[in-house]
């Protein structure tokens, strides 16, 4: 897979990074990607449309397989289908970079702590 900005998309944010996937293997592994960030991506798709925004669904089941994305400038979402994708941009600022279970729970007690009461 060609990936730009991006080493090791475990060890850091996937904002910034874009992928052109070169298998059907690699295209679900960039959408699963994609539906885990938390921030905007843009789609550049066969036909050199751009789409940004916020994808939120994925149906990845053969030939009818499919991406679901609110748009940025459009009040309905769209739905495109994955033989139409030819790259993914991590475009947006991801809202959960560096964020994890552990620090929201920490952070928690400290505030339950200060207000006397206990938490978990």
């Amino acid at each position: 897979m060609s990936q730009d900005g991006l080493e090791d998309p475990s060890a850091q944010s996937l904002q910034g990074a874009v992928f052109h996937p070169g298998s059907w293997q690699e295209l679900h592994r960039v959408i699963e990607l994609a539906f885990g960030y938390r921030g905007d991506i843009t789609l550049e798709l066969k036909s050199r449309e751009r789409v940004n925004g916020y994808l939120f669904n994925r149906v990845l089941d053969g030939p009818h397989s499919y991406v679901e994305m609110f748009q940025a400038d459009h009040s309905r979402p769209r739905r495109i289908p994955c033989h139409d994708i030819h790259a993914f941009h991590f475009t947006g600022h991801d809202t959960a970079s560096g964020e994890s279970w552990e620090a929201w729970a920490r952070k928690r007690r400290e505030e339950q702590d200060g207000e006397g009461r206990n938490f978990i």
